[in-house]
């Protein structure tokens, strides 16, 4: 199989108006919000490798730093030996890595959880009473689930303030409403501002706020694979 270079790929996959607007921009940082980007692959049907992203993002002269962050889950002996392996994978990138450990807040089972009331009341009564019921069943065994929660809102948007100077735009990989507020500051200073996402999962906020909005399946031209990297789906193959 021939490996054609990064730059002519670019030119063959990349849509037209995404490479312009990368090109004319003089700095630019490009943030990675891994626990969000690996959800797109649900949409994407297919599974991507961050080291092809962040290859794909240095090999524009203008893209002078790719900041990863991404939550390490050490609830058990595997998922931390498999946490690491993807650690490791994401330093020899030679991107900026951010990472802190995966919390996990235990909760009781209610319909609160299974079933947000709004969603609820587009049931009929009788598909209704069933969901309540069976909630009930749940409550007596007093069943629990641990949620996970890593949370890099905060990370992101100091990092992104500290570099507001030494850029002209960033590149947001994410599609968290929580990002507006720092994006919100960053358009004040003059700075221009790059979504890059999937459908049906970025927040109205950050469409109002962006500049330019990339569709990551026509931005990525690395290989497509059919299994995850990501340890909490089963991999890092």
């Amino acid at each position: 199989m021939i490996d054609i270079p990064q730059n002519i790929l670019n030119k063959i996959i990349v849509r037209e108006d995404y490479l312009e607007w990368i090109k004319k921009e003089t700095a630019i940082i490009a943030y990675l919000d891994l626990a969000n980007m690996f959800y797109w692959q649900d949409v994407l049907g297919w599974k991507f490798r961050i080291k092809d992203v962040v290859a794909q993002l240095k090999s524009f002269p203008n893209v002078k730093e790719v900041k990863i962050y991404y939550g390490k889950n050490e609830h058990s002996e595997e998922e931390k030996k498999e946490s690491d392996v993807l650690q490791k994978r994401l330093l020899a990138t030679g991107a900026i890595l951010r990472t802190k450990r995966v919390k996990f807040i235990k909760k009781t089972i209610d319909e609160a959880i299974l079933l947000k009331r709004s969603t609820r009341n587009l049931f009929n009564k009788g598909l209704n009473d069933k969901l309540v019921n069976l909630v009930e069943e749940i409550k007596k065994i007093k069943a629990t689930i641990e949620e996970p929660k890593c949370n890099f809102d905060v990370e992101m948007a100091m990092d992104i303030m500290d570099d507001s100077e030494k850029i002209s735009a960033i590149m947001l990989f994410s599609g968290d409403s929580d990002m507006v507020a720092p994006l919100e500051r960053l358009k004040i200073k003059g700075k221009r501002i790059c979504v890059v996402g999937v459908r049906d999962m970025v927040a109205g906020e950050l469409h109002r706020v962006k500049d330019k909005g990339f569709n990551f399946g026509h931005f990525y031209n690395g290989k497509r694979y059919y299994k995850s990297e990501n340890p909490a789906f089963g991999g890092t193959a």
